[in-house]
């Protein structure tokens, strides 16, 4: 019987001369094999960075929440009793829109305050505090300090687009119907409520 040559040229030893065969080499591991022991990470999977973890139930923080919204919103439904008229209608005039807005919005502060006491509603759905966030927060205060002191300069047709423009450019706010339509339209409903219907000077 012939013999098998070997890959050097001899004749490679057979199973009858008692020889035993070698067997097939181990496969490499690859990124196959580094896929299939790790079924969670796909080929070519990003590993994202661990997610920002839940803010924790803060009673304190909820109950002065509710104690600041409520004092606001009272103050604002007793200012706008306060508000002269030059005549007496009788029916909507330029003070039934911050009243009813300040003694609704205070009613449910009262609520958010009776809840905060009796049990604090779960934030496990919002995320903990970021340097982002505390920047976001900064800078929305400064553009409404600006457009509070812009307002009488320019007025309120001018001022307003603006500011919401500013808002949405700060949180990331893309394409043109967000960032010209929601400014135009927003501004013109308040300014037809509050000039036009309630007879509000804006």
């Amino acid at each position: 019987m012939t013999s098998a040559r070997s890959a050097h040229g001899g004749a490679a030893p057979s199973e009858q001369d008692g020889a035993v065969p070698l067997a097939d080499p181990e496969p490499t591991a690859g990124p196959a094999s580094d896929a299939t022991a790790r079924p969670d990470l796909g080929a070519g999977a990003p590993t994202d960075p661990d997610p920002a973890p839940p803010a924790p139930p803060s009673r304190r923080l909820e109950v002065a929440s509710a104690l600041v919204s409520l004092v606001l919103l009272a103050g604002l439904a007793f200012l706008a009793r306060r508000i002269e008229l030059r005549t007496e209608t009788g029916g909507i005039d330029p003070r039934w829109w911050p009243e009813l807005l300040g003694t609704v919005g205070a009613v449910l502060a009262v609520a958010l305050l009776v809840v905060a006491l009796v049990r604090p509603s779960d934030r496990g759905d919002l995320e903990a505090t970021t340097r982002t966030g505390y920047v976001r927060l900064g800078a929305s205060v400064a553009l409404t300090v600006g457009y509070l002191l812009l307002w009488p300069l320019v007025g309120f047709l001018v001022a307003t687009p603006i500011y919401l423009l500013a808002l949405i450019l700060l949180f990331g706010g893309r394409g043109w119907r967000t960032l010209i339509g929601f400014p135009v339209l927003t501004t013109a409903f308040i300014y037809l409520l509050f000039h036009t219907l309630l007879e509000v000077p804006l």
